[in-house]
């Protein structure tokens, strides 16, 4: 991926992200019993990308023809991606380093995941390293032998993270904690850095913010083009923090993915079309905005373009080409058919 820098502000209210749970429950038309089930594996509800989740699925259920969907919490890209080769879900919540994962048989996925395919990427995913303004660290090097969560226990945060600190030999004390317990750590004084995936203003960084104010590192450019280099899935990126959490430094740098949405070669090609020609248009990305604020400034075909591990989806591939996109080689599968 290319260099992509952040600096828009985009408010997330409460109303927004409380309300995912509620919508979640009715996402499925009583009506729809000729329609397709189909189930999308998603982040844990506390997100904002859980939030995004719950504006397109409501969406494609009210404006895709034979889409009937409903959403799964499963916790997070890994997870979700995890949940989806087993048959699980129909698709799930992607980042490109668990795509990797997944086309490698790295990991926990023991084998090559043949049939994974993308249908699209809605943002990048920067990682914000983060740490308590009252510390003594004011670098990433300052992580070593701290205690620091480098994520969700079992996200893709989580393992990315990891990679990075120890492509560039760092070695923190690693506290294990699933997204809410770090949260609780960090407020109450038993961690002091944690790292937070996603675009600004970040609500879980706002919270921590709140009770004890927040640093934000940057990475030194020489860092960020390091992990870069020794893993393809990752580019390097600028954010601003802008306001949101007291005076920061700007612009950061660090490192990113993509986050976006996966399925399988067994999603029917027709379903697959369909979403993404409603995901891709304006109004499709203005519902998306409605869950997801900052998905209104970002160009969702280009970035899946730019971001995809996994080979496109055969309907997306289609779509993409009917409106005059050149769909790279390594993203055509080899069941689509011109």
């Amino acid at each position: 991926m290319p260099i992509i820098k952040h600096r828009t502000s985009f408010p997330l209210n409460a109303f927004t992200l409380s309300a995912a749970g509620f919508l979640a429950l009715g996402l499925v038309p009583l009506d729809s019993e000729a329609q397709a089930r189909l189930a999308m594996g998603g982040t844990h509800s506390g997100s904002a990308f859980y939030s995004y989740q719950v504006a397109v699925v409501s969406d494609w259920n009210d404006n895709v023809d034979g889409v009937n969907m409903s959403i799964q919490e499963l916790g997070g890209a890994s997870a979700s991606t995890q949940g989806l080769l087993r048959g699980e879900v129909d698709m799930g919540i992607a980042v490109t380093s668990s795509d990797h994962q997944a086309m490698q048989g790295e990991g926990e996925y023991g084998s090559p995941a043949e049939n994974l395919r993308t249908l699209y990427f809605f943002a990048p995913l920067p990682l914000n390293w983060v740490v308590s303004a009252d510390t003594d660290i004011h670098s990433l090097e300052d992580l070593e032998g701290r205690d620091f969560n480098s994520g969700g226990r079992g996200t893709a945060t989580e393992g990315q993270t990891e990679t990075v600190l120890e492509i560039l030999g760092i070695e923190p004390d690693y506290y294990r904690a699933g997204a809410s317990d770090a949260l609780d750590a960090y407020q109450n004084r038993r961690l002091d850095a944690f790292v937070k995936a996603g675009l600004h203003p970040d609500g879980y960084i706002q919270q921590a913010h709140s009770s004890r104010p927040v640093r934000l590192l940057s990475m030194s450019q020489e860092q960020a083009e390091q992990v870069a280099d020794a893993r393809p899935y990752f580019s390097v990126g600028e954010i601003d923090a802008q306001d949101h959490y007291g005076e920061q430094q700007s612009p950061l740098v660090t490192i990113q993915t993509g986050i976006g949405i996966n399925t399988t070669s067994e999603l029917d090609e027709e379903t697959a079309y369909g979403i993404v020609a409603r995901a891709f248009s304006e109004a499709g990305i203005q519902a998306a905005a409605d869950g997801y604020a900052p998905a209104a400034a970002i160009d969702p075909v280009q970035l899946t373009l730019n971001a995809s591990v996994a080979p496109l989806h055969a309907g997306v591939v289609r779509y993409l080409e009917e409106q005059g996109h050149d769909v790279p080689e390594r993203l055509i599968p080899s069941e689509y058919a011109e």
